[in-house]
């Protein structure tokens, strides 16, 4: 290689690392992107090291598993970190996605779209990977999930076929997941680098309504507050693993797979619960699955909204709080039982979220 092209190398790796511009301005919110490259990281470390003693197949996945658990030296260590580093990578995705909404990173059109993407990719190798231990509840989910493709137009039960690799959930489809969840590790490392291309590209935004021109080196300032707050998560994290390895996982996903046994409330874990309320108290089973689609779907319109000024005055900090706590009741909500109370309530909540995004953001945004 020669002289010049390894100079122009480390010039790009100097500007787009150590002197990266950053405004003054931004605080600990920031280092949220950070946080989600150290969950991923940890994600894809374990999983290597699961996938190696892990067998896909009906009468295997399940024993495998819990010989990793019982036999194998930090075998439980193993398990736990990936299954709590799951539910870890979400809560920070949330309050990632929270920052942006509330400073307006929507704005920047290639950068929020890359984001959800990314968060549609993260649903997706969370549910692949849910499914893998083959429990109870892992084995219904599937069936309950798979079967959203068959409200397709005209070819809808070819496609959940496809999927199954056959007429019902069995072998293939577990190892047809098992092939996905390391397919789709690898599309969230190409979209995870293209989009830190993108915030690059425009840098990022400021936390104040000030001089976004006002920067300074991200090392050794900021960088110093993402190491922090990695050793914050990191000490949670640990807590988590080493005294409540199994507050989030379902009691019925210790059970083997029973395809004769339906479990009397299929729930799915706690960052699909928002989600599964809007599901769940729609009439219909194709509305819910369109509704609960819409409830995504409708986040990559936000850049379009016509805008004058976007002012984080009081007003916004108090209706975006309660935005929220509403997303937030949602999922309490979907791991609540399926009484006509909480159906109503939900029904509400769901209008709520969706009157926020659809409605009143656009008006704010164009004449407040």
């Amino acid at each position: 290689m020669k002289r010049y092209e390894i100079k122009n190398q480390f010039s790009y790796l100097n500007l787009h690392a150590l002197k990266y511009p950053a405004p003054k301005s931004l605080n600990y919110l920031w280092t949220f992107g950070s946080l989600l490259l150290v969950c991923f990281s940890v994600q894809v470390i374990s999983g290597l090291f699961l996938g190696i003693f892990y067998k896909p197949n009906m009468n295997d996945a399940f024993m495998s598993v819990e010989q990793l658990m019982r036999q194998l030296d930090f075998g439980w260590f193993l398990r736990y970190l990936h299954a709590n580093g799951a539910s870890w990578f979400f809560f920070i995705s949330y309050l990632h996605i929270a920052k942006g909404l509330y400073y307006h990173s929507f704005l920047n059109k290639k950068l929020w779209f890359s984001g959800l993407l990314l968060y549609i990719l993260l649903m997706a190798e969370a549910f692949t990977g849910y499914v893998l231990p083959w429990g109870q509840m892992s084995y219904w989910a599937a069936t309950v999930i798979t079967n959203f493709f068959s409200i397709i137009p005209l070819i809808g039960k070819q496609v959940t076929e496809f999927i199954w690799g056959g007429f019902s959930v069995g072998e293939t489809t577990l190892k047809r997941f098992f092939i996905f969840h390391y397919f789709l590790g690898l599309a969230l490392s190409a979209l995870i680098i293209t989009h830190l291309l993108f915030l690059h590209d425009k840098g990022s935004s400021s936390s104040r309504n000030d001089n976004i021109n006002y920067k300074t080196n991200f090392i050794p300032l900021f960088s110093d507050e993402s190491i922090f707050t990695s050793l914050i998560l990191g000490f949670f994290f640990s807590l988590t693993i080493f005294f409540i390895p199994m507050e989030g996982m379902h009691p019925d996903n210790f059970i083997p797979a029973d395809p004769l046994n339906t479990p009397p409330h299929i729930v799915p874990e706690w960052y699909f619960l928002p989600f599964y309320t809007i599901l769940r108290v729609t009439p219909g089973k194709v509305s819910g699955i369109l509704l609960m689609g819409a409830s995504l779907i409708v986040l990559f319109f936000l850049p379009f909204y016509k805008r004058s000024s976007f002012k984080r005055n009081t007003t916004w900090r108090y209706l975006f709080c309660f935005f929220v706590l509403n997303f937030i009741f949602l999922g309490y909500l979907g791991a609540s039982p399926a009484d006509v109370l909480y159906i109503h309530i939900g029904r509400l909540c769901t209008f709520i979220y969706f009157f926020f995004l659809t409605i009143f953001l656009p008006w704010y945004s164009s004449f407040i």
